[in-house]
């Protein structure tokens, strides 16, 4: 019976390293409020770099002010001592934060920031260190320009994917919108996986990212409406593409419905942009005919917004 009894270990004699593994399969709450009141050897191990290797904040980001956000970005990053592999947090609204996070980026895989207001001059400047990146996620940056995602794709040799979605008036406002998709297509040969939704860009732009992707296998272009792709064309000059997602904007019997004349109807209506928002963030989920009644436009630019 003491044999048996002394093959086993109790959970607070175990190894901090071992308990660190363990623990990093528990949320972000429990780790944080649970954990360190178990015991003084869980409460050491749950400090350690082994539990901050994969950090989650986006669901977090929406619930904090800001300076909660950055307080507990900053804490975490640090515990993880450089080991950290993934961080997803939305909102960042600093440079300093973004500059920070690349300090610690020597074993950064995964980078997901949508919605951020980083400046694409700090992203230019510290895009050399996140040469380890495979999958970054820069969607709804607005500040963020085509010399940086040149910058990224210079630095960055194994980006396999990259989601850069906007919004349509942030597309609007660039001086120059088929910029950033060139500079994916000069800069990006690995990738495999691009998501480029609500783009000011021309076919010509969509078959020059293709040419330079050759290993492109999902590409998601919603919303980029004066795209005219040939899929037989596409099936035969690309076989490698194996997804592609794109949804123009069509008046029911009649032809598509071109960017400039989209953006019109945005434009008109100036609290249009928040209810689309909120649609593609699935905060809002109403029937169609209440949204008309709340929204004067026409229904087949409902449905287009509703299916996005």
């Amino acid at each position: 019976m003491e044999e048996e009894q002394s093959e086993f270990r109790h959970w607070d004699e175990l190894l901090p390293d071992v308990l660190g593994l363990i623990f990093s399969y528990l949320s972000l709450k429990e780790l944080l409020k649970v954990i360190p009141c178990v015991c003084k050897s869980w409460s050491k191990a749950v400090m350690g770099p082994l539990c901050w290797q994969y950090i989650d904040l986006f669901q977090w980001s929406i619930r904090w002010q800001p300076h909660q956000l950055d307080r507990m970005l900053r804490m975490l990053v640090t515990r993880s001592s450089g080991s950290l592999r993934s961080l997803h947090v939305a909102g960042l609204q600093n440079d300093s934060n973004f500059s920070f996070i690349t300090e610690n980026a020597g074993s950064l895989q995964v980078l997901r920031l949508p919605r951020s207001e980083i400046s694409g001059s700090i992203v230019e400047e510290t895009a050399q260190r996140l040469s380890t990146i495979t999958f970054l996620d820069l969607s709804h940056c607005p500040k963020i320009g085509a010399q940086a995602i040149e910058a990224i794709g210079k630095h960055c040799k194994f980006l396999v994917t990259l989601f850069r979605n906007m919004h349509f008036l942030d597309s609007e406002g660039k001086v120059e919108p088929e910029d950033e998709a060139n500079a994916i297509a000069a800069t990006m040969p690995r990738l495999k996986h691009l998501e480029l939704r609500c783009h000011f860009i021309s076919t010509e732009c969509v078959l020059n990212i293709l040419s330079g992707c050759p290993h492109l296998e999902h590409l998601d272009i919603k919303g980029c409406l004066e795209v005219e792709l040939d899929h037989q064309f596409l099936k035969d000059k690309f076989p490698k593409l194996k997804n592609l997602l794109e949804l123009r904007l069509r008046n029911v019997g009649g032809p598509y419905i071109g960017y400039h004349e989209f953006i019109d109807w945005i434009y008109g209506f100036s609290y249009l942009r928040m209810w689309v928002e909120c649609w593609l963030n699935g905060e809002i989920k109403l029937p169609l005919s209440v949204i008309e009644c709340a929204i004067p436009c026409p229904s087949y630019i409902l449905q287009f917004l509703l299916s996005m």
